[in-house]
């Protein structure tokens, strides 16, 4: 083998371009895959870098009428739980909450806030790097109301002061004295900002107020599957005890990547796993044909070794070995391609409300992924030119010295591989041109709301001092007068949520229509809004009225709905003066509502790729906290609608401000991020399928070089010379157009499922992809047909 390994180098050295060429050939390859697997490994697989990470858990409630599996616990639950269940060496939970830190002398700021069980710091084995943890004391009703800040929170507003514990603060206007500073970095569950004790107030002792998310880290040993078993016999209990809450109610065990990087983003990992797999089967398919080319030029090599003695294993071994060796040097070039690439990503995903516990960083599994990435890749392009190298016709090589052989040989090999690669090559491309297409249509799809002129941002009222939708409103009445007059504001109005930015759902009773079973009314979604609000987003009333100050009132209940909706339950009719209703938790029907108006379309949920017919609810019926402020503004006015909102409430604070186009951008940062990626995994992959048959017929061509002179000399003409070069070419694309659209189609189908309305059937990319692909094929064997129908019949005649 030691023998083995100096022959590969010295034939790695003497043949430097060819072999530079295959080591960036396989750098991409590797490189690409490697970096993929550290993204995929981070998000998908790594443990949460705590001890005992491996084994921490999240426990979701599930209704089992509805196969809802993303519910969570009441706090009861929680206690039930953790009782009687023996699988779990520790089983905490944490209800999230909006909190706004206030003190005197420094303005009031909204954070995200974590109410906990006191152990769950314990649980995860960290600790404060200043001050102290909770004590059990701490959740006990009556007990001083204390306060653990992250590292970010302590920097940026105590500017890392030692004295900032023991101050005495205002969460949600109430005092909390802050006795802990948390490790940097640490954010637990994803992206928090502050902790407090989770003291159980009335509300939380009840059954059926499910706020609560469960975490627990397993005994060693002590298998998931082995802990949802114990899990489902406690929820059965529960149920049979509590059957006015817990009925048809289970629990669920997920893993914490399962829990917080599940859905839609799990499926875009793979899918980008799935994608650069295929890059690197292009990049092997090229590099084999490269290397059956060199095959020809060696097979008297090859011949005078079986000549003296040298078996078929002793050949194959090495040059299997020269190959192996190839990759593995390019599997370290690419090392670097993959570090550039993860430090990227890295960078890209900063922002966007990344978990902290997800690190994009190499660990052993990565490192053992490339090796077998390299030993494989070396195995897969090396094989077939070493079983072929092999076995060489003696006589006939030796007595011809290898001229005419290496055209007889390996020629419908590396024209096999050539359709192999057009084929992943097409699959790659349609899928990157789908799901690129569908992210521009989805995009596009509320072209006429002016998102760049729009700003958003969120007010919470705090319970205590804002009781009632009443209060709410009297805010906003007083409010929205102050914005319209800032200098640039156009229009201001208030919404639920912001076009693209989601919606609520619910089910509706239409009047008139009969229902076999009641149970199963037609669901919808609505959005909450202000009168004025659809002028202000940009959204045209077609039919009808906007709403008005007397809309929401008693007997006067109105709403809007969108074309489409309108069309969906009124089919032919006019939509204006029909009339639904809303049932509440205890199927007790509400007032009627009437339609006072119909819209034009407005896409609320780019998340969705099935979205309910849509409607609009007037806020003076159906107030909400949490509204979100709409401003149409040809100025950045942020500041002065700070200062509007400061000189009414100074304690109420905005949040999630943003111009609705980098809110929109906020909410589906990951497709914006893979689409690029993808797009670049299928632009590798074109370029290596067209070098790949450029190679394969020049080298071709260059056999021919003899009978193609010949040729001219007899009169062939030059089209004559390129038809017969490209005729090859002609079918090797034909064949991998027809095997890559034969693979596209299901592959476009997976992809189906994805949150933007991805078609499984977009005739318009699979014509633009098959049509690029092949004027692309062409130019490829254009170029060897060319310099073939020029060649000088008495050189190419004396060419051997």
């Amino acid at each position: 083998m030691a023998n083995d390994l100096r022959f590969a180098l010295r034939m790695i050295r003497a043949h430097g371009w060819f072999s530079a060429a295959v080591v960036v050939t396989l750098a991409l390859g590797i490189g690409l895959n490697t970096m993929v697997f550290t993204l995929v490994n981070a998000a998908l697989f790594k443990p949460v870098p705590v001890p005992g990470g491996a084994r921490l858990v999240a426990v979701m409630s599930t209704d089992l009428t509805r196969n809802d599996r993303g519910l969570r616990m009441s706090y009861p639950d929680l206690l039930d739980y953790r009782s009687q269940s023996h699988s779990f060496e520790s089983l905490e939970g944490a209800a999230d909450l909006d909190g706004v830190l206030g003190e005197p002398g420094i303005p009031a700021q909204p954070y995200h806030l974590e109410r906990a069980t006191s152990g769950i710091f314990s649980m995860l084995h960290i600790h404060p790097i200043l001050g102290r943890d909770f004590l059990p004391s701490d959740a006990q009703p009556g007990a001083a109301p204390v306060l653990i800040i992250g590292y970010s929170v302590w920097r940026e507003r105590y500017n890392s002061s030692p004295t900032a514990i023991g101050r005495l603060v205002r969460i949600n206007e109430q005092p909390a004295t802050i006795v802990g500073v948390m490790p940097k970095g640490f954010l637990f569950p994803t992206t928090v900002d502050m902790w407090m004790p989770l003291v159980p107030t009335t509300d939380d002792l009840k059954r059926d107020n499910r706020s609560v998310q469960l975490f627990g880290i397993l005994k060693p040993g002590v298998r998931m599957v082995t802990a949802q078993v114990e899990f489902d016999a406690i929820a059965r209990r529960l149920a049979a005890q509590y059957s006015d809450t817990d009925k048809n109610t289970g629990a669920l065990i997920q893993t914490f990547h399962e829990r917080y990087n599940g859905g839609n983003i799990r499926m875009v990992f793979i899918l980008m796993l799935a994608s650069v797999g295929f890059v690197l089967l292009i990049a092997c398919a090229n590099v084999a044909n490269m290397m059956l080319s060199r095959a020809v030029g060696r097979q008297r090599e090859m011949s005078i070794r079986a000549a003296l003695g040298a078996s078929r294993w002793r050949v194959m071994r090495q040059l299997l070995v020269e190959s192996i060796l190839l990759s593995v040097l390019g599997g370290l070039a690419g090392l670097g391609l993959a570090f550039c690439g993860i430090r990227w990503f890295d960078l890209a995903t900063s922002n966007v409300g990344r978990p902290y516990w997800v690190q994009f960083t190499m660990d052993y599994q990565v490192f053992g992924y490339f090796a077998i990435l390299c030993i494989l890749s070396g195995l897969l392009f090396g094989l077939a030119p070493a079983i072929r190298s092999s076995r060489p016709d003696l006589n006939q090589m030796l007595q011809e010295g290898g001229r005419s052989v290496g055209r007889l040989r390996g020629g419908k090999l590396s024209a096999l591989l050539v359709v192999f690669q057009f084929a992943l090559t097409l699959v790659l491309l349609t899928g990157a041109g789908v799901f690129v297409h569908s992210l521009v249509r989805s995009f596009n799809s509320n072209r006429d709301v002016p998102a760049d002129q729009i700003m958003t941002a969120r007010i919470n009222f705090p319970h205590d001092r804002y009781k009632d939708t009443e209060s709410i409103q009297r805010f906003y009445d007083q409010l929205l007068p102050r914005i319209q007059t800032i200098p640039g504001v156009s229009r201001v109005a208030i919404a639920s949520n912001p076009p693209g930015l989601g919606s609520a759902d619910s089910n509706i009773e239409v009047e008139h229509t009969r229902l076999d079973d009641p149970a199963h009314r037609p669901p919808i979604s609505f959005v909450v809004s202000s009168p004025g609000y659809l002028g202000t987003v940009g959204v045209a009333l077609l039919l009808g009225r906007d709403f008005n100050a007397s809309d929401g009132s008693a007997h006067h209940q109105a709403a809007i709905f969108t074309l489409d909706a309108a069309r969906h339950f009124w089919p032919g009719q006019s939509a204006v003066g029909k009339r639904f209703r809303f049932y509440d938790d205890k199927n007790n029907p509400q007032e009627w509502i009437t339609v006072v108006g119909v819209s034009a379309n407005v896409v609320q949920d780019l998340n969705n790729n099935s979205p309910r017919p849509l409607f609009f609810l007037t806020f003076r019926q159906e107030g909400w906290n949490g509204m979100a402020l709409v401003v149409h503004s040809t100025s950045n006015p942020t500041a002065a609608v700070r200062a509007a909102v400061q000189n009414l409430d100074q304690d109420l604070p905005l949040r999630d401000v943003f111009v609705l186009t980098s809110a929109v951008d906020h909410e589906l940062w990951y497709l914006h991020l893979f689409s690029k990626i993808f797009m670049g995994f299928a632009f590798i992959a074109l370029v290596m399928a067209c070098v790949g048959i450029y190679a394969v017929l020049a080298q071709s061509t260059s056999r021919r070089t003899q009978e193609i002179g010949v040729r001219i000399a007899l009169g062939a003409s030059m089209g004559n010379i390129m038809l017969l070069v490209m005729r090859s070419g002609f079918w090797q694309i034909g064949a991998g157009l027809v095997l890559g659209l034969a693979a596209a189609i299901p592959a476009a189908r997976v992809m189906a499922n994805l949150p933007i309305g991805v078609s499984p059937a977009d005739p318009n990319v699979f014509f633009v992809v098959a049509a690029t692909l092949t004027v692309v094929g062409l130019t490829a064997c254009w170029l060897p047909a060319r310099r073939a129908a020029r060649l000088d019949p008495v050189t190419a005649i004396r060419s051997e």
